[in-house]
């Protein structure tokens, strides 16, 4: 049988403090990260200064998770900065995994195309 889902207010703070660990060089809970940052509620709950904050951290991590919570930022201007950053650290990486990552995302066909463009 399959637990009742936490309440958002718990996942959130949860999210941030796994942020917080991971900023501090802790990844103990690496894990965890997975499922909230897939979890639409926790991750929709986020304005762009806080993703935008988790993204930062994320992508050291994961990329192919913050590149997801790239695709939840509103502003454009704002998608396709962080989108160019990450692109620049995961193609150092890993370039196959970073493109098929990018090929996949529901980012915009012209934001993906700049992404691309930044690995190389």
């Amino acid at each position: 049988m399959k637990s009742p889902l936490r309440p958002l207010p718990l996942r959130r703070e949860q999210l941030c403090r796994i942020a917080a660990s991971l900023h501090r060089g802790h990844t103990r809970d690496l894990h965890l990260l997975d499922a909230l940052v897939r979890d639409q509620e926790v991750v929709g709950s986020f304005n762009d200064v806080e993703l935008k904050k988790l993204i930062l951290i994320v992508k050291h991590h994961r990329p192919d998770l913050a590149l997801l919570l790239i695709t939840h930022v509103q502003a454009e201007n704002e998608r396709i900065s962080l989108g160019n950053c990450l692109a620049a650290i995961w193609s150092r990486i890993d370039i196959n995994a970073a493109w098929r990552g990018i090929t996949a995302s529901s980012l915009p066909e012209s934001e993906r195309h700049a992404l691309r463009t930044a690995m190389v």
